[in-house]
């Protein structure tokens, strides 16, 4: 199993992402990019992390 290391400072529950930890609800980024689409964002919904890349199957 490919496991990537925890960055502690960055909690993320999103397992199908490919930056995930695969071990523990964390990203194994550095660092990550939060944007949105919106002109004032003014919900939790209208941010994304920018930084998300699917995870391949297989």
């Amino acid at each position: 199993m490919n496991t990537k290391c925890k960055n502690h400072c960055i909690e993320c529950t999103v397992v199908s992402c490919a930056n995930h930890s695969q071990t523990e609800n964390y990203c194994a980024l550095d660092k990550i990019n939060i944007g949105t689409q919106e002109s004032h964002p003014t919900d939790v919904r209208c941010t994304n992390c920018n930084s998300f890349v699917p995870k391949s199957e297989g």
